[in-house]
């Protein structure tokens, strides 16, 4: 994963809205930082002792709709849960039907909600998942 790539599949995905790359550059030499996937779907998440929250999830469009989100996502989860994590919180707009749909595959339930939170106007939906305890099997998956 480089910070250019990552960037060029968080605008695509964003219709143009994506973050830079210096700001992949710091994610990725985060320890507290976790990005999952390749140039072209990937999530990112940073840990805070027993919590995590997702700050982006993103796919290329030719790449949507083949599961690596969700792919990205589930062994994302599994990797907290053996760091010791225990809740894992994000928000998303409540018109962006398919990740919504993606977090509910996830076991995400909604939590909150912050009225016109996104430039748009948007509401953002506060959604959480409780992740169980790794079982030695999940270590090498």
């Amino acid at each position: 994963m480089t910070p250019e790539g990552l960037a060029r599949t968080h605008a695509a995905a964003f219709g143009g809205n994506g973050w830079p790359a210096a700001d992949f550059a710091r994610y990725l030499d985060d320890p507290n930082v976790l990005v999952h996937g390749t140039d072209l779907s990937f999530v990112v998440l940073r840990r805070a002792g027993p919590e995590a929250e997702i700050l982006t999830l993103a796919s290329d469009p030719e790449c949507q709709g083949h599961g690596l989100a969700t792919r990205n996502l589930e062994r994302a989860l599994r990797i907290l849960g053996q760091q010791g994590v225990q809740e894992i919180f994000l928000d998303v707009a409540e018109d962006n039907i398919p990740a919504l749909a993606l977090y509910a595959r996830c076991d995400f339930t909604e939590f909150s909600r912050r009225p016109h939170y996104y430039a748009n106007g948007a509401t953002a939906i506060c959604m959480k998942t409780v992740l169980s305890a790794a079982s030695p099997s999940d270590e090498t998956t």
